[in-house]
């Protein structure tokens, strides 16, 4: 190898080691106050997967903490955060309009680390699936060890199912991190995986869609194999897993980004649920608007156009992932 190569690498490995030893101090501080005062907290991705999956933890980036608590404890949560000198950060809406309508909201702690709260695995509007049913993943959680503490995590079939989903609905079936996570979590842990279960519970939380095309992403690209019997159950039929097929066949990663509102609609598992996201895209509530579009004026008229300018914006960028790639 190079001597600059080399040094390269070196440079880049001390600098992840750092910020793994910062994010997992955050972590580690987290749990111990949450504990404190009795709240249960689940912590996702991120330095999970580092210390779980990984013979380097440095080796698996993290760019935030993403912690998962139940509903009912998002006003205990945010105080205890605030107290600890946390702020909370704006993105595309209010706090208020993510305790309402969404299932997760940012933070950052005084270090400058973010910190993503979720009160649900997955905070696509436009996916639609049973997450009332997700939500025993609770009941299934295993005790492990990280950021030198004792913790709650997801058991290995409900982690997989939701590295699944995950990739699939919030980042376009696109990132290969995240395709080498559930490739190093199906070598380590496929003879003890309970494959039948993953099956139910995927049909369960209607994300049979989702989870098979990850799956299938994983084997092309790592050769990682989910059983035969597994893959039957879960492969979908239909004209919409059939342009999600075309999709990932035809067009880039980045292409599948731009086009990440369409596909979530894509990978919804049964047809009346698409027309209920279908009607929510297209005439959402008032209430809703009233808190997404908080500038744009108290009318109706005014909410409803600010909805319509921002539909525009997404179908231009689908478009745009949907063209031709340029040669």
């Amino acid at each position: 190898m190079p001597l600059a190569v080399w040094q390269r690498l070196q440079r880049d490995l001390a600098e992840a080691t750092a910020r793994h030893m910062i994010m997992s101090g955050e972590l580690g501080h987290l749990l111990k106050e949450l504990e404190r005062e009795r709240i249960p907290v689940i912590p996702l991705k991120g330095p999970v997967l580092a210390e779980t999956l990984y013979r380097h933890p440095a080796v698996r980036p993290c760019s935030d903490l993403d912690l998962l608590i139940h509903r009912e404890n998002i006003g205990r949560v945010d105080g205890l955060l605030r107290r600890l000198g946390y702020r909370r950060l704006a993105d595309a809406h209010s706090f208020e309009f993510d305790v309402a309508y969404d299932h997760a909201t940012l933070y950052e702690a005084p270090s400058g680390v973010h910190v993503d709260l979720h009160w649900a695995l997955l905070s696509e509007p436009r996916y639609s699936w049973d997450e009332r049913e997700a939500a025993t993943v609770w009941d299934r959680a295993v005790r492990i060890r990280v950021a030198g503490e004792d913790a709650l995590g997801l058991c290995p079939e409900d982690l997989l199912l939701y590295l699944a989903v995950h990739l699939a609905v919030h980042h376009s079936l696109a990132g290969l991190l995240w395709y080498y996570d559930l490739f190093l979590l199906i070598d380590r842990w496929t003879s003890t995986l309970d494959w039948q279960a993953l099956n139910a519970r995927a049909s369960c939380w209607r994300v049979r869609t989702a989870g098979y095309f990850a799956l299938r992403e994983v084997e092309g690209l790592f050769g990682a194999r989910a059983p035969a019997a597994l893959m039957a159950g879960l492969t979908p039929r239909g004209p919409r897993a059939a342009a999600m097929a075309w999709l990932l066949r035809h067009r880039a990663p980045s292409q599948r980004r731009a086009a990440e509102h369409l596909i979530g609609l894509l990978l919804v598992d049964r047809d009346r649920d698409l027309l209920g996201a279908l009607r929510n895209v297209f005439l959402p509530p008032y209430d809703w608007l009233q808190r997404r579009y908080e500038g744009a004026g108290g009318s109706h008229l005014a909410c409803y156009l600010a909805h319509y300018r921002r539909l525009g914006q997404v179908m231009s960028q689908a478009l745009a992932g949907l063209r031709p790639p340029r040669r």
